[in-house]
């Protein structure tokens, strides 16, 4: 159709939409927000039909919902020896932790909660870190996966970022920068 508004990237349909861009992310995955992408291009690519989102405004009630924090589902077995640095340094940060001590926990608790985002310990010593981090892939290919290493060479493919060994504040840049710093309300 000749005349067709057509709005390139997330930062484009935002400002049109008067939404931000992770708002906008969101609603494609929850709200159906006509999106498209290019063949043959990555997932960051996309554009839209400024009629059809203004169809899709009309049909679709979005409802202001409160801001949450992030939630993180970060996998550490318990030990009564010490607590883990990463969940402390993501709760100082205000991140919203779960704690899982096992991966049928991570599963079960991430099929009941919306969560923003899983972090899990991907050394040669954790036994399945690397086929949990695929199976968190398969089932939440939107969420991102935050694995820390020994050596980025070993760690799991399907991991968004690959922390290098056991510094919380290199996670909590990785996390940070994904997911953006948390606001208090």
């Amino acid at each position: 159709m000749a005349g067709r508004k057509v709005l390139q990237g997330w930062k484009a349909i935002a400002t049109y939409l008067g939404r931000s861009v992770r708002s906008v992310q969101r609603y494609e995955g929850e709200l159906k927000l006509p999106i498209r992408r290019p063949v043959g291009k990555d997932r960051s690519a996309v554009f839209a039909f400024g009629d059809e989102l203004d169809d899709w405004l009309q049909q679709t009630e979005v409802k202001s919902r409160p801001y949450i924090r992030p939630i993180l589902i970060v996998i550490d077995p318990p030990d009564a020896q010490h607590i883990s640095h990463r969940k402390l340094a993501l709760e100082l940060e205000k991140f919203n932790v779960l704690t899982a001590f096992s991966a049928s926990e991570v599963l079960a608790t991430a099929q009941r909660l919306d969560v923003d985002g899983f972090v899990l310990d991907c050394d040669p010593g954790v036994a399945g870190s690397n086929q949990l981090c695929d199976l968190l892939k398969q089932r939440y290919p939107k969420k991102p996966i935050f694995a820390t290493v020994a050596d980025k060479a070993r760690g799991p493919k399907t991991a968004d970022d690959l922390i290098e060994g056991n510094d919380p504040r290199a996670l909590l840049d990785a996390v940070l920068k994904r997911l953006g710093k948390p606001k208090l309300q």
